[in-house]
This record gives C-alpha cells, sequence and structure tokens, in this order.
C-alpha cells in the first residue's frame, strides 16, 4: 500500500514552480520571435510591394517616351511639314513649344531630395496617344467655329468604339476639350487646332476653337491647306507629363500621408498627368504612377551631325538640348535625339538603416546611391532609407528621319 501511494505522488511545489517558470521563459521566446519574424516579413513584403509597384511604373514611362513624337511633330516651332505660319504667333502656349521630348527641372523637389543633392527632372512628350489611328474628315467647313466632319463608319471610329446611336461622350474620350488636333492635308503638310467640343449621331463632328486659325487651300496662296472631301486626316495629339509630386493636398491620395514618422509629409511620387494647349492639366488625368519617388533623370542621344556618329548630352545640357523650344534665344532641338536614357529611383517605406552608403563612383549615367538620408537639414545623420533605381535607354523611332534644323 505504501509502495503504491509513493507512485501515485504528483509534483511537488517547488518543481511545478520551476516548471512553469521554464515554459513561460519558452513562450516569450517563441512569442518574441514570432513578432520579429512577422515584422520582417511584412517590411520585406512592403519594400517588395513597392518595387514591383516602381517596375510597372516604370515600363509605363518607357511606352510613352517610345511613342513620343507618334502622328504629331518632333518640334513645331521648326518643322518643315508645317502648312503657313501666320497662325503660330496665335497658338497656345503649348501648342507654340510642341515637341516629342521636352525636359524640366521639377518644382516639387521635396527636403529629402535637396538634402542628397538630388534634383529630379520632369518630361513633356507629345504624341497620339488615346488613338493609334488617323480619322478621314469626310468634310471641314470654314467658321467661324471650324467644324470637322468625320466618317462613322472609318476604322478609327470602328477601333475607338463609336456607334451611330450614341451620343458624344464616345468620341470625346479621344477628342477631348482643349486638346490639339492635327490636321494632313492632301499633299501631306500638317496643322494643327484646338479642339472646343464634338458632336455625336450619325454625323459625328469635332469643333475647333477660333484660335489658331487654319489655313484653306482656296485663301492662299501657298500650294497646301484644307480642300476638298475627304481629301483630309485627321488625329489627336496628347501632351503628357511625368513629374515628382506632392499629393497630400489631392483628395483621393491624403491618406497616404496620415500619420508615420516625420518625414513621411515629405514624400513624393511619380506622376502622369494631361497637359492641355495652355499647359494646365486636363481634369481626372492624374495618375499614380510610382510611391516614393526620389528621382527622375535623363540624358540624350542625339544625332547633332548627320557626317558623325551621335552624341551623348547629359547634366544641365539636357535642358538646353530638349528644353523649351519657343523660349528667348532657345538652341533646343529636340528633332535630333535618337534615343532618350531615362532613370526613376524610389526610397523605401520605411527609414530602416542607422547609417549610409558610399556612393560608388562611376562612369554609367544616373544615381548610383543606394540609401538616403531622411534627417531634414544633414545627409550625413540618421535615419537612412534604402534607394531602387531602374535605368533603361529609349529609342525614339519616330523622329529617325527628322534631320532638319
Amino acid at each position: 500500500m505504501t509502495q503504491s501511494k509513493r507512485r501515485a505522488r504528483g509534483f511537488t511545489l517547488v518543481e511545478l514552480m520551476v516548471a512553469m517558470v521554464a515554459g513561460l521563459f519558452v513562450s516569450i521566446g517563441v512569442f518574441t520571435l514570432a513578432k520579429h519574424s512577422s515584422a520582417f516579413s511584412m517590411r520585406q513584403s512592403r519594400i517588395a510591394d513597392a518595387t514591383m509597384q516602381s517596375v510597372v511604373g516604370f515600363e509605363r514611362l518607357k511606352a510613352d517616351i517610345s511613342r513620343a513624337g507618334f502622328l504629331s511633330s518632333p518640334n513645331l516651332s521648326a518643322d518643315q511639314a508645317l502648312c503657313g505660319d501666320e497662325g503660330a504667333p496665335l497658338y497656345p502656349p503649348a501648342l507654340k513649344s510642341l515637341a516629342s521630348v521636352m525636359i524640366e527641372e521639377s518644382p516639387n523637389a521635396s527636403n529629402e531630395m535637396t538634402v542628397n543633392g538630388l534634383t529630379p527632372k520632369r518630361i513633356v512628350l507629345a504624341g497620339s496617344y488615346a488613338s493609334a489611328d488617323q480619322f478621314p474628315a469626310r468634310n471641314i467647313i470654314d467658321g467661324p467655329p471650324v467644324q470637322i466632319f468625320l466618317v462613322p463608319n472609318s476604322l478609327g471610329m470602328v477601333n475607338i468604339g463609336y456607334q451611330p446611336d450614341q451620343a458624344a461622350a464616345t468620341l470625346s474620350r479621344v477628342f477631348a476639350t482643349g486638346r490639339a488636333i492635327r490636321i494632313v492635308d492632301d499633299v501631306g503638310r500638317i496643322q494643327f487646332g484646338q479642339i472646343a467640343g464634338v458632336t455625336g449621331g450619325a454625323n459625328p463632328s469635332i469643333t475647333l476653337d477660333a484660335s489658331p486659325p487654319l489655313e484653306f487651300r482656296s485663301d492662299n496662296s501657298l500650294q497646301c491647306g484644307i480642300r476638298g472631301h475627304g481629301k483630309n486626316l485627321v488625329n489627336i495629339v496628347n501632351i503628357v507629363r511625368y513629374d515628382v509630386r506632392d499629393l497630400s493636398g489631392d483628395a483621393a491620395f491624403a491618406h497616404m500621408y496620415a500619420g508615420g514618422p516625420s518625414y513621411e509629409a515629405s514624400r513624393r511620387e511619380l506622376v502622369r498627368e494631361e497637359l492641355d494647349l495652355e499647359g494646365d492639366p486636363l481634369p481626372g488625368t492624374l495618375e499614380l504612377i510610382a510611391e516614393y519617388a526620389v528621382d527622375l533623370g535623363f540624358s540624350l542621344w542625339a544625332a547633332d551631325n548627320p557626317n558623325t556618329a551621335m552624341i551623348r548630352v547629359r547634366d544641365d545640357d539636357v535642358l538646353d538640348y530638349a528644353g523649351d523650344t519657343n523660349g528667348t534665344g532657345s538652341t533646343a532641338t529636340p528633332q535630333l535625339i535618337r534615343a532618350v536614357h531615362t532613370w526613376l529611383s524610389v526610397r523605401s517605406q520605411e527609414a530602416d538603416r542607422n547609417s549610409g552608403l558610399t556612393s560608388v563612383v562611376s562612369s554609367a549615367p544616373g544615381p548610383t546611391l543606394m540609401r538616403i538620408s531622411m534627417h531634414p537639414t544633414d545627409s550625413d545623420l540618421p535615419p537612412f532609407a534604402r534607394v531602387r533605381t531602374l535605368q533603361s535607354t529609349i529609342p525614339l523611332t519616330n523622329q529617325a528621319r527628322a534631320t532638319w534644323r
């Protein structure tokens, strides 16, 4: 009986306390490890998401640059295909300086950029982005206002999904008010007008603004101009701009800036927007392309001399070569650009490093910085955020034959 009781005896109080304390320490260790593993996994997931978003956005930028000049003009101020120049002084600002590629300083740099010595640029591209078609004009009536009547069953109209019983909404998605329209006459010369509105139905038409005026063959002594029925082609010309921008004032994006560390307020995003012919953004065209952008830069390959190899245009020379073609004393020759090398740098969402990395000395275009400081006044002080840079050289096939100056 005594031996049976000894075998049934449980843990003593001391043994139980030791076991509970040991188990508690094991639980704390497992919980801490799981917490840090989860935080690390979430951080890496956010970095991967930001990287993937920047890759997708960069591909969008590359596609738009490669299409620059399509059904437009490489440099309208010097374009030899332009019919007449009487209307040129009346062109709206963005039409006067119309070019396939125009590069400018970005006015929207943040503290995190300037402290780290980054000077992002912005790029303005012109081409037919809303449609890949030219539309035959059944008739163009001299105004005021000038009206362009389209062929409702033409290939271009079919491609945009136009139906004769529809309202003007389908047509206005391509030929929106404030955009430019390009008119090609029967001898291949071009003119540009400003869209004032559209009319749908069985006789779809585009109404143009009174300025700039158009050349009609019967009204001038030029060997070009609008004439006859069905002898002219028209197409849309879009002007798009990529820029780094603070979106905290936009209600659609304000939630991205709420809370977070102090440096979050200075974040910038790469955006794409379309401009009207006054150079102002068209409502409803703003798109977020990549978050946490810290640099956007360009260098150029140009056929400056047809008898020599192409030259490389870098640094501040880029702004002179592909700047405002209508500026006073401008020497910009964007029609001679044959390729654009571009780079986009984005930082990680979190500043998760306490030390920077020395920039690698390199002859490659674009930044080689791998970390940037989030300190508002000193680039040598923590915290630091990691930087990813994407680079590519994009050929401009639409202006390969533009050799005039």
